[in-house]
Parts: structure tokens; C-alpha cells; sequence
């Protein structure tokens, strides 16, 4: 009878639980497991849904979304690069125009100094070639000071650049002159209004280096120069007269009231004073 009992008509065997046999939700939920047995078809094994047709769409979705975030990251990476090289070029743009300008300055401001040393180079060589010349100037007025001192220890005289010698002897005109040129010097020749005077205030009657011995009414001074403007007393020269013979040399004769009207022609062989004439 035992057996009877429990025996199970569903062929399950009697070792479940005491939970699930004695209660009739016990029952229930036991016959709602059997409802979930698997089919008692041969060869058919119960399993879950079959989702093997989604898949592919998955595959191809990933994949898209990949390929989307690497699209984006080029598209990314692609747009940093050409701001980096435009910045780049902006860049190198802004520092070529600096150097540009930075260089024409300084070829300007080169340029500038360069003129500026040519013309500091050129002051310097006028100033250099002045210093020069007035060394040289200083050189001679040393010279002709020392040569004028001298001179005016031996009775000559300085005017204008020229030493004189007056005679304290009388001689002919010839013998005057050849010791004038033993002096190295020559009987005196007169340039000037000036000259003519200082001459005329050494108050001496005196030959001076005039004569037309060589052509009658040429006359020429004794460095062959023709007399160009003479300071002739009035009436001269008269050539002696028609009694006194040939004058041909010329004295200049103190007296007169005018300084520059003393000239007169003597004949050369009368005895004079001189003067003698030398250029420092």
C-alpha cells in the first residue's frame, strides 16, 4: 500500500522535497514544472531563441561606429594639422616680415654710418692736409723770419715780402748792379704804388734796375720784363737833352714833392747810390 501512495503517475521519482508534495501549491507548482519539461519527441533538444539573424546587423553596426570615431579623429587630426601649419605659416610670415624690416633698418642705419665715416674720413684728411700745410706755413715764416733777421743785421730792409738793400757807396749803374748779384740779388724792380713809395721814404737818390741801353725808348727791367707803368718825374726821361748825350739808365731821385713822380734817366755811367732787390 506504501507504494501505492507514492507512487508518482508523472514518473518522477519520490525524492523531492517535502516543500513541494504536501501542499496543493506544492501541487501546482509541480505541475507547472512539469509544463516546462522538455518534448518527449525523439532527437528535438529544447533551447533558447534563436538570435543568430541580428548578428550581422551588430557586426556592421560596430563597425560603423568605429569606423565613425576614426573618420572623426582623421577629420580631427586633419583640421589640428592645417591649423598648426597655417599658424605655422602665420608664424614664419610674421618673423620674415620682422627680419625684412629688421634688415632694411639695418642696411639703412649701415648706410648711414658708412656716410657718416666717409665724411668723418673726409674732415679728417682736410684737417690732416691743413695741419700739414700749416706746419709747412709755419716752416717757412720761421725760414724768412730767420733770413729777414739776417739780412737787417747787414743794412737790409723787409717790405712786402722782400728784402732791400740800400748802397752807402756810389758806383755806376753796371758796378751797382754786379754787386747787387754778388749779394744774390738785383738792382731793384718796382711793382707798385706802394713799393714806389717805400722807396721814394728811404730819402737817397739811388740807381734802380730800368734801363734802354739795349733799345733806345724800350725800356726794360733787368729781368727783361717791358715797363709797363712808369713813376716819372715830369719832363722824364729826356735822354740828357740835346747836350748832355745818351741816358739810358734810371735813378730815382728824392726831392720831389710827389712820391710817385721821381724817376729820372742819367747817363750810366754817373755815380750813384743802389738798391739792391731779393724776394725772401
Amino acid at each position: 500500500m506504501s507504494e501505492g501512495v507514492y507512487e508518482n503517475s508523472d514518473g518522477f521519482e519520490d525524492n523531492k522535497p517535502n516543500a513541494m508534495k504536501n501542499t496543493d501549491i506544492d501541487g501546482q507548482l509541480y505541475g507547472n514544472v512539469g509544463a516546462f519539461k522538455p518534448s518527449p519527441r525523439v532527437g528535438v533538444v529544447a533551447s533558447e531563441p534563436d538570435s543568430s539573424g541580428k548578428r550581422p546587423f551588430l557586426v556592421a553596426a560596430v563597425f560603423l561606429g568605429l569606423l565613425c570615431v576614426l573618420l572623426a579623429g582623421i577629420i580631427g587630426l586633419s583640421v589640428y594639422y592645417n591649423r598648426a601649419i597655417k599658424d605655422s605659416e602665420d608664424k614664419r610670415n610674421t618673423l620674415f616680415q620682422s627680419f625684412s624690416l629688421y634688415e632694411i633698418n639695418a642696411t639703412e642705419e649701415r648706410d648711414q654710418l658708412q656716410t657718416r665715416y666717409n665724411n668723418l674720413t673726409k674732415e679728417r684728411d682736410q684737417l690732416q692736409t691743413r695741419y700739414n700745410n700749416l706746419t709747412t706755413e709755419k716752416d717757412h715764416i720761421q725760414a724768412k723770419l730767420f733770413v729777414i733777421e739776417q739780412h737787417c743785421q747787414k743794412g737790409w730792409r723787409y717790405f712786402d715780402s722782400s728784402l732791400y738793400f740800400l748802397s752807402t757807396e756810389t758806383k755806376t749803374w753796371k758796378e751797382s748792379r754786379q754787386d747787387c748779384l754778388e749779394r744774390v740779388a738785383d738792382l731793384v724792380i718796382i711793382n707798385s704804388n706802394k713799393e714806389q713809395t717805400f722807396l721814394f721814404n728811404l730819402h737817397t737818390r739811388a740807381w734802380i734796375g730800368l734801363t734802354d741801353s739795349v733799345t733806345e725808348g724800350t725800356w726794360k727791367w733787368v729781368d727783361g720784363t717791358t715797363l709797363t707803368t712808369g713813376y716819372w718825374r715830369a719832363g722824364q726821361p729826356d735822354n740828357g737833352g740835346l747836350f748832355s748825350g745818351q741816358e739810358d739808365c734810371v735813378e730815382i731821385y728824392y726831392g720831389q714833392d710827389d712820391p710817385v713822380k721821381t724817376w729820372n734817366d742819367d747817363k750810366c755811367g754817373t755815380n750813384h747810390n743802389w738798391i739792391c732787390e731779393k724776394a725772401v
